[in-house]
């Protein structure tokens, strides 16, 4: 029988800071979007702000991990269900802004779905399978 590997808080909460660091900026335009930013700025201007937010939360939340980093290696839990619901957040807002950007980027507007919705059944179905091996969390029997 094959053992499941364990992972520590500190891996787990890399995981959620580089998820976060790549699907920042899609996250920002979607608050944009619901503020009706465009209408007071350009979207060149808008994914600019949003560059340099991510920019100085990326480098902010690296600068955590490695301050923390000796008592998060030492922490494990069971299951990260906490976390594992914080990645699925932040990945759906994630693929949603992707298709806002492509708004912004003066993509068709019929072709929207077209290019969100292949991108959240590839999303939830990575999320699934990390949920099994990194976060322990198993969507099919809750």
């Amino acid at each position: 029988m094959k053992r499941k590997k364990v992972f520590n808080l500190f891996q787990i909460n890399l995981i959620l800071l580089v998820s976060f660091a790549v699907l920042s900026i899609p996250i920002i335009i979607v608050f944009a979007y619901i503020v009706d930013l465009h209408l007071y700025l350009d979207e060149v201007n808008i994914i600019l702000i949003a560059a340099l937010i991510t920019t100085i939360a990326s480098i902010s939340g690296t600068v955590y991990l490695i301050l923390t980093r000796e008592k998060t290696e030492r922490t494990v839990k069971a299951s990260y269900t906490k976390e594992y619901s914080t990645l699925l957040v932040i990945s759906s807002f994630g693929v949603l802004g992707i298709g806002i950007l492509f708004i912004y980027l003066n993509g068709p507007l019929s072709s929207v779905p077209y290019i969100v919705i292949p991108l959240f059944i590839f999303t939830y179905t990575i999320l699934f399978f990390a949920g099994e091996k990194y976060f322990n969390v198993n969507l099919l029997r809750k």
